[in-house]
C-alpha cells in the first residue's frame, strides 16, 4: 500500500471509524490551525470598488475572508456581506438556484447568519455556531447543523437566514438529505432513519427503519420518492428505499463507511466503500457514456477491450459506479475516495483520492479516468469538508457551471488561497481565502437545479 500523507491518511481513518457530524473543534484529531499556513502574498488583483450591478452567473462564494465574499472566475470581487464584516466567514453555501448564498460570520458579540443576494444582504443573530448549511430543494429553507446538547443539533432557517421555527432536532451522529425540488427531509440520526414532511414541524418524524451507521448521508434519487442507503443486514446491502411506501430494492452487497452520490439524472450512483472482495490493478480504467446515450456503461481494460459490468451479487471495488436501474457495478479503482461530485450535466465525475504527498483530483468521463492535479488542501477545506464529504457534496459545488474546471482552497508553493484548476490547463490562484464554491447555473429551460 502506498504511503499516505498524514492528513489524508487521517481522513481515510476517520471515514472508516466515525460517522458523526461534529464541530471542527471537537474532531478527534489535532490539525494545523489556518493561522499556521504561511501568510499569502497576493498574486491576483481584485477590484477596489464593488460593482453596483452584477449577477451571480459563474460567481464563486469564498470563505476565510472578512465577511462573505463573492468573486467572479478571475477573482474580482462582486459583493461582500455584511457591509462592515468583523470576522472571517465560514460555510459559504449557495442556494439550489444560485440566486443567493449563506455563511456564518462571527462578531465580538456573537455569530451572525449572513445571506447575500444580488440586491441586498440579510443579517440575523445565529442561534448557535453553525458548521453546516444546506438549502432545501425548493429554496425556501436552510437546514443548519451546529453544536447541541447531544452533540449535533439541526435548526431550520428561512431563505433570509432567520430562525424559521423554535423546534430543533438533536442527536450525536446527524446526516440528512433534502428532497430534490421540494422540502421533505430524510434524516439519518445515529442508527435510525426518519422522514420529515414539514421542516416547520421538525420534530414530527416518520420512522424509516434502523439501517445502522455504515453510511453517512442518504442520497435522494431526483424525480422519485426513493433514496439510496446502506443497511447493515447481511454484512451490508445497498438499498433503494421508497420513503412513502417503504418498498425496498436490493442493489447488492456493500462495505461499510459508504459514501453515496447520485448523478443529476438519477441513473447512476458513485459509491466509495470499504470491504470490496475483488482486487483490481492500478491500470483499470472505467468510462461511461453521456446521460443521453442508451447503452449501459462499460469498463475498459488496459488495452481498450470492453469488459461487462459486474452483476450486483458481487462487490467490486472501493470506488465504483452503480447503475441504479439494474444494480450493475462499474469499478473505478480500489482506492477509497474522500470526495465525489458529479458535474452539472452528469457527464463527468470528480473524485479525490489519497496520494503519496497530497490529495489527487481525478475525473471520470466518457474518455476514462485521468488525474487533473495534486493539491495540498487548505486546513479548513480538509478539516471542515473532506472529513464529512458525503454530507457536504449535496450542496457545495467545486465544478464550474460548464464542467471545464474546479475550485478549492489549497496551498501552492507555500502560498495559500483559492485556486481554479482547469481540466486542461494550469492552476491559477484567484483569491485569498480557504474554501470556495461555484454558484449553480439555471438550466436553459429555467427550472431550478436539484
Amino acid at each position: 500500500m502506498r504511503r499516505l500523507a498524514p492528513l489524508l491518511f487521517a481522513a481515510v481513518a476517520l471515514l472508516v471509524s466515525a460517522c458523526t457530524s461534529v464541530p471542527p473543534e471537537d474532531l478527534p484529531l489535532a490539525l494545523p490551525a489556518e493561522d499556521d499556513e504561511p501568510a499569502a502574498t497576493s498574486t491576483t488583483t481584485t477590484t477596489t470598488t464593488l460593482p453596483e450591478v452584477f449577477d451571480f452567473n459563474g460567481a464563486i462564494a469564498v470563505g476565510g475572508n472578512l465577511g462573505l465574499v463573492i468573486v467572479d472566475e478571475e477573482g474580482n470581487r462582486l459583493a461582500v456581506a455584511p457591509d462592515e464584516p468583523q470576522g472571517q466567514a465560514t460555510q459559504p453555501t449557495w442556494s439550489r438556484d444560485g440566486d443567493r448564498a449563506v455563511a456564518l460570520v462571527p462578531t465580538p458579540t456573537g455569530a451572525e447568519v449572513v445571506v447575500r443576494t444580488v440586491d441586498e444582504a440579510f443579517v440575523h443573530p445565529a442561534r448557535r455556531g453553525y458548521f453546516f448549511f444546506s438549502w432545501s430543494g425548493d429554496g425556501r429553507y436552510i437546514a443548519a447543523l451546529g453544536p447541541g446538547p447531544q452533540g449535533t443539533t439541526m435548526d431550520i432557517l428561512t431563505d433570509e437566514g432567520e430562525l424559521a421555527t423554535e423546534l430543533s432536532l438533536d442527536t450525536q451522529s446527524f446526516y440528512f438529505a433534502w428532497e430534490p425540488g421540494g422540502d421533505d427531509l430524510v434524516v439519518h440520526r445515529d442508527r435510525t432513519l426518519e422522514l420529515v414532511r414539514d421542516p416547520l414541524e421538525l420534530t414530527t418524524v416518520e420512522p424509516l427503519g434502523e439501517p445502522g451507521q455504515s453510511f453517512l448521508a442518504p442520497a435522494w434519487i431526483p424525480g422519485t420518492r426513493e433514496i439510496v442507503i446502506v443497511d447493515e443486514v447481511d454484512d451490508g446491502r445497498l438499498i433503494r428505499l421508497d420513503v412513502d411506501t417503504g418498498e425496498r430494492i436490493d442493489l447488492g452487497p456493500v462495505g461499510a463507511e459508504a459514501g453515496l452520490v447520485v448523478s443529476p439524472d438519477g441513473s447512476r450512483l458513485f459509491l466509495s466503500h470499504s470491504g470490496p472482495n475483488v482486487e483490481f490493478s492500478d491500470d483499470i480504467t472505467a468510462s461511461f457514456r453521456p446521460t443521453d446515450a442508451a447503452p449501459a456503461p462499460a469498463i475498459v481494460d488496459g488495452v481498450g477491450a470492453p469488459v461487462p459490468a459486474q452483476e450486483p451479487e458481487e462487490s467490486t471495488a472501493a470506488s465504483e459506479i452503480v447503475v441504479l436501474e439494474t444494480g450493475m457495478r462499474i469499478p473505478i479503482n480500489n482506492e477509497l475516495s474522500l470526495w465525489g461530485e458529479w458535474s452539472r450535466n452528469g457527464e463527468s465525475l470528480l473524485f479525490l483520492q489519497p496520494g503519496a504527498d497530497a490529495g489527487v483530483w481525478r475525473v471520470l468521463d466518457i474518455n476514462g479516468v485521468r488525474e487533473i492535479g495534486r493539491a495540498q488542501l487548505s486546513a479548513t477545506f480538509f478539516r471542515n469538508y473532506v472529513f464529512f464529504a458525503w454530507q457536504y457534496v449535496e450542496s457545495p459545488r467545486l465544478w464550474s457551471p460548464d464542467g471545464d474546471a474546479i475550485v478549492f482552497g489549497a496551498s501552492e508553493n507555500g502560498v495559500p488561497g483559492i485556486y481554479v484548476q482547469p481540466l486542461d490547463g494550469e492552476r491559477t490562484r484567484i483569491s485569498d481565502g480557504n474554501v470556495a464554491f461555484w454558484a449553480p447555473e439555471l438550466p436553459s429551460n429555467g427550472e431550478s437545479p436539484a
